[in-house]
């Protein structure tokens, strides 16, 4: 089996889980066997794998101890009916959400029930309350319908205890928590009747370690997507354990010199102990050499594009000329507000022109998007349109795409938007934009928060529709070098490297 092993799947995709739906979709196409691991807890991931397409193919750590990786729903119970007939509760229904407030026959406030949605068929958590009014406990249930974990609260809803169960309503997991200078700090881990005995562990990451050793058969290879986070863990497994390290952006702090600048924190493991990994995978050749130039002793290193392209029906006449697109999380190393300025520069020459923001992320960044957009009178013309799963409908309108991050591992968005003949201009960094956009032919490259250029760049291309169809059509020649076939090409030459390997070491 081959694992591709991650923190957390929300609802919306980062750019890590999105590159490994990429993977899932390419490795399904191919025939090889493939799951989505995910370390943390989450009771709702086998609702959001439906999102994704996923299903059957992704669990987390929690899961498998909890004996509960498959997808498969729970009737949900009739709370509502089981609380007022059998509990003899009066039910006070919330305003603003799909919510129930829980009084016995003393009437006494004892519990907050919060639902999915107003049919208030699946619970989500309940929480209930001492004599006092304090918050004690929360039971989790999973988006399967089955009561998942509870939490045991002291002060300030601070978290004393954890109980995880299985679907028969078995302890099989239980955290203990203590307060060290102000912080809840995990005490102990005890994994209950797990192979007929408990085991005890310090901290997430030796359960962590414990789950990838377990959950190991000749053959299997990790694939470590989130390296900050789980890339200890997985430099502790066994030996004969097969883990490859993927980067999925920047491994320096700063760009001006790689060969010097501090290392970023989620490449410290890998890049300080390179010998616990079979693997590097890179998504451009240019970080491939920025590597080798810096470390000596570093396992082999492939350059797989984390994403790749599909043949795309493309009308370049149902392009909106003056329509601009931006696809980027709202945080501060995407700049996107660098986009929002030089639509307000264009807005007097071009009073259609539209820039559409597809993202999510940090709220205070996007506020400040918000207040300047209203400061300067550009509700008409830059719009936010929230993450959206399939952008396939927003690229065959667009004619333009701005890519205005400061970094990134390889800007699966702007070989998205190529492949539907969208045209990007973007910063030059490390890493991505000079592998996928060549300057003057399918975009431009502008020197990094270079926004004079930048608006310029954008002006000029938005002046000439001959360069705009010239542009568009080179876009999509040039995406062919990265379709499903060649990408598949150079995973298949990984596989058959690491296979060949691993029979040696057998």
């Amino acid at each position: 089996m081959n694992y591709f092993v991650g923190a957390y799947l929300n609802g919306k995709l980062t750019g890590i889980e999105k590159a490994q739906v990429n993977r899932m979709k390419l490795f399904t196409d191919a025939g090889w066997p493939a799951t989505c691991l995910y370390t943390k807890y989450n009771p709702k991931i086998h609702e959001n794998v439906v999102k994704f397409g996923l299903q059957g193919r992704c669990f987390t750590l929690y899961d498998y101890f909890q004996e509960a990786t498959d997808d498969n729903i729970d009737v949900h119970r009739d709370w509502l009916d089981f609380w007022e007939t059998v509990c003899g509760f009066r039910l006070e229904f919330v305003d603003i959400a799909p919510d129930v407030r829980l009084f016995d026959e003393q009437n006494r406030y004892v519990a907050y029930a919060h639902f999915a949605n107003e049919d208030h068929q699946q619970l989500v958590y309940v929480n209930y309350f001492d004599q006092d009014h304090q918050k004690v406990k929360r039971d989790i249930y999973d988006s399967r319908g089955f009561l998942s974990q509870t939490k045991y609260l002291k002060e300030q809803q601070r978290v004393q205890a954890e109980v995880y169960f299985n679907r028969n309503g078995q302890v099989k997991m239980e955290k203990t928590y203590q307060e060290v200078k102000g912080q809840t700090v995990l005490k102990r881990v005890i994994l209950k009747n797990f192979r007929q005995r408990d085991w005890f562990f310090d901290t997430e990451e030796q359960l962590q370690t414990f789950f990838f050793d377990t959950l190991y058969t000749v053959g299997d290879v990790y694939f470590c997507d989130k390296n900050g986070y789980i890339g200890q863990a997985m430099a502790n497994i066994a030996t004969d354990v097969t883990v490859c390290a993927v980067f999925h952006s920047t491994h320096a702090r700063g760009q001006e010199d790689v060969l010097t600048a501090p290392l970023k924190s989620s490449y410290q493991v890998p890049l300080s102990q390179p010998e616990k990994f079979d693997r590097f995978i890179v998504s451009t050749h240019q970080q491939q050499v920025d590597l080798q130039a810096r470390f000596d002793q570093l396992p082999p290193i492939s350059v797989i594009p984390v994403g790749y392209t599909q043949s795309q029906k493309v009308n370049l006449r149902q392009k909106k000329p003056h329509r601009i697109i931006g696809v980027a999380r709202f945080s501060p190393e995407k700049q996107v507000l660098h986009q929002v300025q030089v639509v307000a520069r264009l807005v007097t020459e071009f009073p259609d022109v539209e820039l559409h923001l597809f993202g999510f992320g940090n709220q205070d960044e996007e506020q400040k998007l918000r207040a300047y957009v209203a400061e300067h009178d550009l509700s008409e013309h830059v719009f936010f349109r929230g993450f959206v799963t399939d952008l396939s409908a927003e690229y065959t309108q667009a004619s333009l795409q701005m890519m205005t991050s400061n970094e990134e591992g390889f800007s699966l968005a702007t070989l998205e938007a190529l492949s539907f003949g969208v045209p990007v201009i973007s910063y030059d960094i490390r890493y991505g934009p000079s592998e996928l956009v060549e300057d003057g032919v399918n975009g431009n490259l502008v020197t990094r928060d270079d926004q004079d250029l930048l608006f310029w760049k954008v002006r000029s291309y938005l002046r000439d529709p001959k360069l705009q169809k010239n542009y568009m059509k080179n876009s999509l020649r040039l995406t062919k070098r990265y379709t499903e076939a060649a990408v598949m090409a150079k995973w298949q030459a990984l596989l058959t490297t690491i296979k060949r390997g691993q029979t040696v070491r057998d």
